[in-house]
Formats: C-alpha cells, sequence, structure tokens
C-alpha cells in the first residue's frame, strides 16, 4: 500500500491528488497550518513539522513526501504579497527538505511544485525543460524554489512538477474565467499573442503518478501538448457555455482590477511544450481544449463551476 504525506493537502490540487491516492488503495496524511475534524486524513502541523527533534521522525514510513504548498497568485499583488509568495514557498520547501535528509527511513519520492512561470514571458517562442529559465518576478520565484528543493539528499528522487494553468471545477483558473465569461468580461490582448499553457486537472494528477511509476526525477511540464492563445481560450469557452463576450478589458484595467499578477496571468504567457511526458509515453485524457471544456461544463456539473466563480468573487 502506497503511503503518501501532502503539504497542501487540502488545497486543489491536493485534493484531487489525495482522492486519486485512496481510490487506488493507498493511504494519505497532509500538512496542515489548522488541524481540520472534518478532513479523513491523519494530519501533521507545521509547527510539529519545524521542529528539528520531532520532524525527522514525523516523515518517516512514507514511500512519497509531495509539497504543494505556497500563497496563491490570484490575489491581488503587493510588494508585501509578492514577498510573502516568495517566502512561503521556500519556508515550505526547506521545512520538508531538512526533515527528510534528517530522517533515518526516507521517502522514495520527494514532489516538489513548480510552474512555468519558470520561462519567463516568452510569448510565441515554444519552450520545452531544456529551455533556460526567465528573467522576471515569477522566473526568480520559480528558479529559487527549484533549487530548495535540489537540496534533498541525492538517494532521494527528486520529481519538479511545472505545472500550466490548470483547468478543474472546484478550483484553479477555470472558475475565474467562468465568472468572466458568466459577466461577459474577455480581454484585449491589442496583438500580444499570450499563449497559454492549459491541463486538466485530471491529466496533471495522473502525470504524478505515472512518472514516479516510470521512476522519472527532474522537472517535467506539466500541460497539454496543445497550448492556445488567452483569446482563443475565451472565445471557445464562451462558445461551449453558450455565453457572449461584450465587454473587452484592456491591460490598465486589468491592473486597476487584479494588480500586477493580471500581467502574468492575461497579457503574457508561455508556449510550452510538455516533451518529458510525451517522450515518456503519457497518455492525455483531454489533449485539447475542447474536449476539456465539455468535460468541465457537463450537463449536471457547470452548477459546480457557476457557484465556485461567486464564492471567489
Amino acid at each position: 500500500m502506497l503511503k503518501v504525506l501532502i503539504a497542501g493537502g487540502s488545497g486543489f490540487i491536493g485534493r484531487h491528488l489525495s482522492r486519486r491516492i485512496r481510490e487506488s488503495g493507498g493511504e494519505v496524511a497532509i500538512v496542515t497550518r489548522s488541524p481540520n475534524p472534518s478532513l479523513p486524513f491523519q494530519q501533521i502541523t507545521w509547527d510539529s513539522l519545524s521542529n528539528e527533534e520531532k520532524s525527522s521522525k514525523l516523515v518517516e514510513g512514507y514511500d512519497m513526501i509531495v509539497n504543494l504548498s505556497g500563497a496563491g497568485i490570484e490575489k491581488k499583488w503587493s510588494e508585501a504579497y509578492k514577498k510573502e509568495m516568495l517566502e512561503s514557498r521556500i519556508r515550505s520547501t526547506s521545512t520538508i527538505v531538512k526533515a527528510i535528509n534528517s530522517s533515518k527511513e526516507r521517502p522514495k519520492y520527494f514532489v516538489n511544485a513548480s510552474a512555468v512561470g519558470y520561462y519567463g514571458d516568452v510569448e510565441g517562442k515554444a519552450v520545452d525543460e531544456d529551455s533556460k529559465p526567465g528573467d522576471d518576478y515569477l522566473a526568480n520565484l520559480c528558479v529559487s524554489w527549484e533549487e530548495e528543493a535540489r537540496k534533498i539528499d541525492r538517494e532521494v528522487k527528486l520529481l519538479i512538477p511545472r505545472f500550466g494553468v490548470i483547468l478543474g471545477r472546484d478550483g484553479g483558473a477555470f472558475p475565474q474565467l467562468m465568472r468572466g465569461i458568466n459577466s461577459g468580461v474577455s480581454f484585449n490582448l491589442k496583438g500580444r499573442e499570450s499563449w497559454k499553457s492549459w491541463v486538466h486537472i485530471d491529466d496533471a494528477i495522473s502525470s504524478i503518478v505515472f512518472m514516479t511509476q516510470i521512476g522519472f526525477d527532474g522537472p517535467y511540464n506539466v500541460v497539454s501538448p496543445n497550448p492556445l492563445r488567452m483569446d482563443g481560450m475565451m472565445n471557445i469557452l464562451a462558445m461551449e457555455s453558450g455565453r457572449k463576450i461584450r465587454i473587452r478589458m484592456g491591460p490598465a484595467m486589468a491592473n486597476l482590477l487584479l494588480g500586477e499578477g493580471s500581467k502574468y496571468s492575461i497579457f503574457s504567457g508561455q508556449k510550452v511544450v510538455p516533451k518529458r511526458l510525451i517522450d515518456s509515453g503519457f497518455n492525455f485524457k483531454f489533449p485539447g481544449i475542447s474536449e476539456a471544456l465539455k468535460d468541465l461544463l457537463a450537463e449536471g456539473e457547470m452548477k459546480d463551476a457557476k457557484e465556485s466563480s461567486v464564492k471567489g468573487s
């Protein structure tokens, strides 16, 4: 039976990964700041994991430890929040790495999240795992995050999934996109390509399971093989959901409402190739945006997306 410890296990990706592991007969424990008695998992607090005398014992006995922790990028950015986005990722990664390295019984795998922001704003230039990192805020954040993870002992396999825009009904970018579509709002990109490398949440989770099963070690891009431009994504979403776009918001208005983060999430992007997934033989369940959106907007389930978008407003 696979035993997995997930930091960030109650978050969007963590919930789906926990469910997948349990459905396959595995056992899940999560790292949390505040224990929630309603969750059906063993729960370890960050405070106890940060205690050097206790931490090594707490991480022993697991086959895989996964770190998905970090302040979300979907909030309006201020200089203070940008600092928190970076430091929260470094703190959580450092805490787990130190605990694993000091333990006697180490996991086979340490999975530490990253993002395709690693490549910077490359617009229409296709990049893969062999491409160099960018030099903007998100790129530097991802580089620092990955460097901290690489301090793990060499006997532990390190898997670094660089996530693209993750689409799921209960979190990620989809509820936010739906909120815009339901309001008839899209974006005026003014000639910018704004490529979006996206992935359905089911494929994102399957990729982690698959890459650990084949013994892969290192970074890999968690994106569909078919990226598309932001305006194309919004137009397809409007068409599939039966909505009409009435307003196209420009960069100035988006920055006023959403802050600096809108520059990265909307008006810039990366055309990322999942080369290592493809070379490894991974089979995408949702390789194209149309089938992905049809699944997310399936009859009886569109209500979930609408409710999630309302909660996020």
